[in-house]
């Protein structure tokens, strides 16, 4: 895995996604799970990101349901290990 990016707030997506390439992995954690339920959210994202969604921040916010299909629900014991599997992890 190249960068994770763990973002935690939908106003900081403009400057993560100038940093965001094919190989790297974006985490919505805290605010920034509302991005799943904007319709416009996946489509801005430059192609070959893996997309996952931090399970408890999603529950906290009543959005689990919204989850689109192709951003993984993770736990926060798999958000460990894709930190540790990481090259780099940049927090925004």
């Amino acid at each position: 895995m190249a960068t994770l990016h763990q973002l935690n707030a939908e106003t900081k997506l403009a400057n993560c996604l100038k940093l965001l390439a094919a190989g790297d992995s974006l985490v919505l954690i805290e605010s920034g799970v509302a991005l799943v339920a904007k319709v416009n959210f996946l489509p801005q994202l430059p192609t070959g990101i893996n997309v996952l969604v931090l399970k408890s921040d999603l529950q906290a916010r009543g959005l689990l349901a919204t989850c689109p299909s192709s951003i993984r629900v993770i736990s926060d014991a798999e958000w460990v290990e894709v930190s540790l599997e990481a090259d780099r992890v940049c927090s925004w």
